[in-house]
C-alpha cells in the first residue's frame, strides 16, 4: 500500500493545494490522507489512527515543508505514529505552494499547474523510497517479548533461549504438561539418552506458561502481534513483538493397515515405545516383551497420499528394537522395509548397534506384496520370496507399525491467519533455502515439526536458531532477510527493456535461458542457479538478479513522467 500523508499546515497549504485536486492528480493506487499538522505528534498519531487502515501501511510519503524546516519533526512524528513504515519526505510548501501569488486573485490554469507540479513531487518521493534500501533503525528491546506457540522440545528450547537473551516469553500449548511427544517417548536416537533429561536441560525458569491454553487467532496490529487466547471458557487477548511457530506434528495412526482392527498385535512405534519406557522403569517386566517382533517401515508413507519420507521412522525403529534386544536378548526382531534411511555418522553406528544386537533387516520392493497371517491375533508375516519361489515366512507374535509424522490442522490453521505458506502437505513453509526458519510475515519464525518432521535434536536446535532471529528482530526491528539479496528466486528478463539479442541464451552455463516461441527470452526458474553471467553480458541491462538494485534507466523510467510535468 502506498500513502501521502498531507499536511495542511493549519489550513495555509489548502489554500493553494486543494485536497481533491491534489488526490485526483496522484496515481488511482496512491491514498491521499490529510493532517492539519503533520509535525504535532498527537494530532498527527489521532488522525492516522482514524483514518489509516492497521497493518497494511507500506510505503509512506510525507507531504509537507523541507527538512530543514519542519519537515524533520514530522517525519519523526509520522515513525512514532507508524513504526512498521518506510517513509520519505516531499517538500510541496517551500518547493511549490509557497510559490503563489496569494495576495491577488489566483488563476485557474496556475492552480492546476501549482497541482501538477506537487503530484509530481509526491511521485518522485515514492520513486526515492522505492530505490533506496530499507531503512535500519536501531529499537530498544520490545516490552512486549514474544510469544512462542507450543511446548514441545522446538518450542521449550526457544523459550528458555530467549529468557537467556533477556526477552520476555510467554509459552502457550493447548496441553497440561510441557514436553509435546517427546513427553510420551522414552529413549530418543541416536545417543540413546532419555527424553525427561533432555527436557528438563531446557528450564522454564522466567517464562510466563499458558498450559492447557488454546491460541484461538493471531493477527497484526499496530505493528504487534495479537494473540487471542482461551483457557477453559474465557478468552483474552495479548500483545506480543513477534511470534515463534512450534506447533509440532502428530503421528499418524495405523489405522486399518494389515487388518489392524481384527487382529490383535498390530501396534504403532509409539505405542511400543511407551512399554519399553514401561519396562525400563521397572514399572513392567521384561518378560511382558514379546518374543517374535515384526516391524514394518513406511507404512502410510510413501505413497500417493503421503508422498514424502518422514526421515524419523527409521531412526525410530532401530532405536525400539536396540532396545528391545538389550532388554530381552533372546527375542527375535525382524526389521522389514523397502530402505532404511539412516543419515550420519551417529545414526549409521545406531544401525551398526542394532545389526551387532542380532536385530534382522530385510529388504522388500512394495508393501502391497506383505501379507499377515492368523485370524484375530498376528501369527506370522509372509514376504515374497526373492527368487520366485515360495514366500518367505516370519513368525511374528506383534507387528509394529512405523508411520510417519504429519502436520496437525491448528499449524495450518495459524499459518493463514498470519498469511504463511504451506507446502502441498501441510507443512508450514519459510524462506526456503536460504532462510528457512523465517516466516512470510515480518516477525515470524519457525522451528520444529511444524515445518518438516524434525527429531528431538534437531528440533532444540532449530528452537534456540529461531529464538536468537527473534531477539534480533525484536532489537533492530527488521528481518535477516532484508539485509542480502534474495536468493530464493531465479534470475528474470525485463521485458520492456530486452532487446532479444541472444548473449545470455548464448552465455548461460546452466542452459536457464531460452528462447520461446513468442520471440521472448525467458529464464527457467528451475534451472537458473543465480551465478550472475547473463546481468554481465546483457547490453540492455534487462537480465536481472533478485532483489538488485534499480539501474539509472529504470530510475530514468520511474522520474520521466513527473519530470515531463514539472517542467511543463
Amino acid at each position: 500500500m502506498k500513502l501521502c500523508v498531507y499536511c495542511t499546515c493549519m489550513g495555509h497549504t489548502i489554500r493553494t493545494l486543494p485536497e481533491k485536486a491534489l488526490a485526483a492528480a496522484l496515481e488511482p493506487h496512491v491514498r491521499l490522507v490529510s493532517v492539519d499538522r503533520l509535525c504535532h505528534a498527537a494530532s498527527c498519531a489521532a488522525s492516522l489512527s482514524e483514518r489509516v487502515p492497521k497493518g497494511q501501511t507500506v510505503q509512506v510519503v510525507a507531504a509537507a515543508c523541507s527538512g530543514s524546516a519542519r519537515g524533520g519533526m514530522a517525519l519523526a512524528c509520522l515513525r512514532s505514529a507508524l513504526p512498521m513504515a518506510r517513509l520519505e519526505l516531499a517538500d510541496i510548501r517551500e518547493g511549490c505552494a509557497w510559490q503563489a501569488n496569494t495576495g491577488g486573485q489566483t488563476q485557474p490554469e496556475e492552480a492546476s499547474e501549482r497541482v501538477a507540479q506537487a503530484a509530481a513531487l509526491i511521485r518522485m518521493a515514492f520513486t526515492r523510497l522505492e530505490c533506496q534500501e530499507p531503512e535500519l533503525r536501531p529499537h530498544a528491546p520490545g516490552e512486549l517479548g514474544v510469544l512462542v506457540v507450543g511446548a514441545g522440545p522446538a518450542g521449550l528450547a526457544a523459550a528458555s533461549t530467549l529468557v537467556g537473551l533477556g526477552l520476555p516469553v510467554t509459552l502457550a500449548d493447548r496441553r497440561p504438561k510441557p514436553g509435546g511427544l517427546a513427553g510420551l517417548l522414552g529413549k530418543l536416537f541416536p545417543r540413546m539418552e532419555q527424553a525427561e533429561d533432555v527436557l528438563a536441560s531446557l528450564p522454564l525458569a522466567g517464562i510466563t506458561l499458558r498450559l492447557g491454553c488454546e491460541v484461538i487467532s493471531l493477527r497484526r496490529e499496530d505493528g504487534v502481534y495479537v494473540a487471542s487466547l482461551r483457557r477453559g471458557k474465557e478468552d483474552a487477548d495479548e500483545r506480543f513483538d513477534a511470534l515463534i511457530l512450534a506447533t509440532g506434528a502428530q503421528p499418524v495412526l495405523p489405522g486399518t493397515a494389515f487388518g489392524a482392527k481384527q487382529r490383535k498385535g498390530i501396534i504403532s512405534q509409539m505405542e511400543l515405545d511407551t512399554l519399553l519406557s514401561a519396562v525400563e522403569a521397572g514399572r513392567k517386566d521384561s518378560d511382558q516383551l514379546a518374543a517374535q517382533y515384526v516391524f514394518v517401515q513406511c507404512v502410510h508413507a510413501r505413497s500417493a497420499d503421503k508422498p514424502y519420507c518422514s526421515a524419523i521412522c527409521c531412526p525410530t525403529a532401530v532405536k525400539n528394537a536396540l532396545r528391545v534386544k538389550n532388554l530381552r536378548p533372546q527375542t527375535d526382531v525382524t526389521v522389514v522395509n523397502r530402505q532404511m534411511v539412516m543419515p550420519g555418522l551417529a545414526l549409521e553406528e545406531l544401525y551398526a548397534a542394532a545389526m551387532r544386537a542380532g536385530v534382522r533387516f530385510v529388504h522388500v520392493e512394495r508393501l502391497d506384496d506383505i501379507r499377515v497371517q492368523g485370524e484375530d491375533s498376528v501369527e506370522a508375516v509372509l514376504l515374497p520370496s526373492q527368487e520366485g519361489g515360495e514366500d518367505r515366512r516370519l513368525d511374528a507374535d506383534v507387528l509394529v507399525c512405523s508411520t510417519p509424522l504429519q502436520p496437525t490442522a491448528a499449524s495450518a490453521a495459524l499459518a493463514r491467519q498470519l498469511g504463511l505458506r504451506t507446502d502441498d502437505l501441510g507443512f508450514v513453509v519459510g524462506h526456503e533455502p536460504s532462510h528457512p526458519l523465517e516466516g512470510d510475515a515480518e516477525g515470524v519464525f519457525l522451528c520444529g515439526s511444524c515445518r518438516w518432521p524434525a527429531s528431538v535434536e534437531q528440533a532444540v536446535t532449530q528452537g534456540r536458531a529461531a529464538a536468537a532471529l527473534a531477539a534480533r528482530f525484536v532489537r533492530l526491528g527488521r528481518m535477516p532477510q532484508d539485509e542480502i539479496p534474495d536468493t530464493r528466486a531465479a534470475a528474470h528478463i525485463e521485458r520492456e527493456l530486452c532487446s532479444a539479442c541472444g548473449r545470455c541464451v548464448q552465455a548461460c552455463p546452466h542452459g536457464a535461458c531460452g528462447f520461446h516461441a513468442e520471440g521472448e527470452v525467458r529464464i527457467e526458474a528451475a534451472l537458473c542457479r543465480r551465478c550472475g553471467v547473463c546481468a554481465a553480458v546483457c547490453p540492455c541491462e534487462a537480465a536481472r538478479l533478485p532483489l538488485a538494485s534499480p539501474s539509472p534507466r529504470e530510475i530514468l523510467a520511474a522520474i520521466r513522467p513527473s519530470r515531463q510535468r514539472s517542467l511543463s
